[in-house]
């Protein structure tokens, strides 16, 4: 059996992100879209506040050794209706500028996320091994969008990592910076071993890839 790996369409490159760092990567009065400022992090972080937390399963079953993270799952709603507008938007920019993906939008429930150092027995820190986000279960997803809601100074590990090459290149992870990325590129979130750090992740939902 020969593995053959998703070919890479013309100007695609590996990821596109709004870097917090850069002021031009922010909405300017009136517009929405670009990256989140620090208020509207806090803001995304208290709705764990408002939700029943969980404990994402991988295939539909609990694997902590694959994957160890607290979520909340937040849905639509008028509270929330920017945030998803400025998601939308954002990655229509990106799509439309570098993968001119077939999709169709955001379909499932936006996931907020903490990674939490801790001293638990089975010695495990909060992580997610190597995976795609497009999978049996999930051939829908086209774009994957992961939001840096803490300061970086906060923990430490809990890196996000893409890997297209042998090494992977790294990510900008000021507060606020949104990063886009096809979902068929192998990632992974290193165990963090310091601290505490948030993020907001998505899938950008199309028809199957062909």
């Amino acid at each position: 059996m020969v593995w053959i790996s998703p070919e890479q369409k013309y100007r695609q490159i590996t990821y596109t992100c709004y870097d917090a760092s850069k002021k031009e990567h922010f909405c300017q009065p009136g517009e929405n879209w670009g990256a989140l400022t620090e208020k509207e992090c806090d803001w995304v972080i208290s709705l764990s506040k408002q939700i029943r937390p969980s404990n994402p399963t991988v295939d539909g079953k609990l694997k902590p050794d694959f994957r160890q993270v607290k979520a909340w799952g937040v849905n639509y709603s008028a509270s929330t209706r920017w945030l998803w507008e400025r998601l939308t938007n954002s990655v229509k920019y990106a799509n439309n500028q570098w993968w001119n993906y077939d999709i169709y939008g955001i379909v499932d429930s936006l996931n907020l996320l903490c990674y939490e150092a801790s001293d638990n027995q089975e010695n495990i820190q909060d992580h997610y091994s190597k995976h795609l986000d497009n999978g049996d279960l999930y051939y829908y997803r086209k774009i994957s969008i992961s939001i840096q809601l803490s300061n970086p100074q906060d923990y430490e590990g809990s890196e996000l990592k893409l890997y297209t090459n042998r090494e992977p290149g790294k990510l900008p992870k000021g507060r606020g910076t949104m990063v886009f990325f096809p979902s068929i590129i192998l990632h992974e979130v290193t165990p963090i071993t310091q601290g505490k750090r948030w993020a907001l992740v998505c899938w950008v939902s199309g028809p199957q890839f062909r």
